[in-house]
């Protein structure tokens, strides 16, 4: 969950390098996006683990996960956040322009809601699979559910009780996540942020 909000950022920032005029920058993105989405995030978590000390960067397991799903994430927010962009109608772009509206306040006023309107969903799950994704992480001993419930399953011997308990867990999370995404999917539509015509 803490690298859902850097992710979300990166993303954003990835996204306007993929829109940039440069060519250059466009290209970055995509290798950027194509790399880390083709990388089986098992394999990226154990490549930066272990990439860190020989950089003479000790961090720790907590950060080195936390950079992990940052870096993971935020190349699929960036798709999801093209998406949105990709998504609205031509016209909109027309009405915006027409208007006669300074670039920072066609983003903010017009683009921006629609951009939240038609992501919501697909970033909302983005943000319960990395709720699922974190378990990865246990496997470089970054303490979270599925490595709590490895070291009292060693302990009890309880698999199956304690697998449970963190699947119920998971799912309360997931559950939640979705939830909370609807809810406000339907007050953003209901306050018209999320995108009528302009």
């Amino acid at each position: 969950m803490t690298s859902i909000a850097p992710a979300t950022i990166l993303g954003a920032a990835l996204t306007a390098l993929g829109f940039s005029r440069f060519a250059a920058l466009r290209v970055l993105y995509r290798l950027y996006v194509y790399v880390v989405r083709g990388t089986p995030l098992l394999v990226l978590a154990l490549l930066i683990f272990y990439a860190l000390p020989a950089l003479d960067l000790r961090t720790g397991p907590y950060i080195a996960g936390v950079l992990v799903l940052t870096l993971y994430v935020g190349a699929l927010f960036a798709e999801v956040f093209r998406g949105g962009v990709l998504a609205i109608p031509r016209p909109q772009w027309e009405s915006a322009k027409s208007l006669g509206l300074p670039p920072a306040a066609m983003l903010e006023k017009v683009i921006a809601p629609l951009v939240v309107r038609y992501t919501l969903p697909p970033y909302i799950n983005v943000c319960v699979m990395t709720v699922k994704a974190s378990s990865v992480l246990s496997i470089i001993s970054v303490w979270e559910l599925t490595l709590a419930a490895r070291e009292i399953i060693e302990r009890t011997l309880a698999v199956f009780t304690v697998l449970g308990v963190a699947a119920a867990i998971y799912f309360i999370m997931c559950f939640g996540l979705d939830r909370l995404g609807r809810r406000l999917e339907r007050r953003l539509m209901a306050r018209g942020f999320a995108g009528e015509p302009v």
